[in-house]
């Protein structure tokens, strides 16, 4: 029984150590000069970051459900103050998609350690 354990959790080591390189050698699918234009297109002020996330229908649709027009949300972006404009912006331009990517690597190796597990 611990013969195939520490088999199992030598070989898991190992497939993770040798994989998590890889991974980072693989060429980008998107060119330099798109990320570049993307680079330069992105709003230069904080104020810019938090003025461009808010200008879509669904931030106005929800300013208008707490009284706001969307004149009044441009006023009171341009009076933020520098630290809280930052703060905004900086959750803004962290956030994502919210979906998990499990690569093919990891399915392998997850399945190599359930066969491996269960072989006791």
């Amino acid at each position: 029984m611990y013969k195939h354990l520490s088999l199992s959790l030598i070989t898991a080591v190992a497939a993770i150590t040798l994989t998590a390189p890889l991974s980072a050698q693989q060429r980008s699918t998107v060119d330099l000069s798109t990320l570049d234009a993307a680079i330069s297109a992105r709003p230069v002020t904080n104020r810019a970051v938090v003025a461009s996330a808010l200008s879509s229908k669904e931030a106005h649709a929800a300013a208008a459900s707490m009284g706001l027009t969307p004149e009044a949300l441009a006023t009171r972006i341009a009076v933020l103050d520098d630290a809280t404009a930052k703060k905004m912006a900086d959750q803004i331009l962290a956030g994502g998609d919210g979906s998990v990517v499990i690569s093919t690597t990891a399915i392998i190796i997850g399945l190599l350690l359930i066969i491996l597990l269960t072989r006791a």
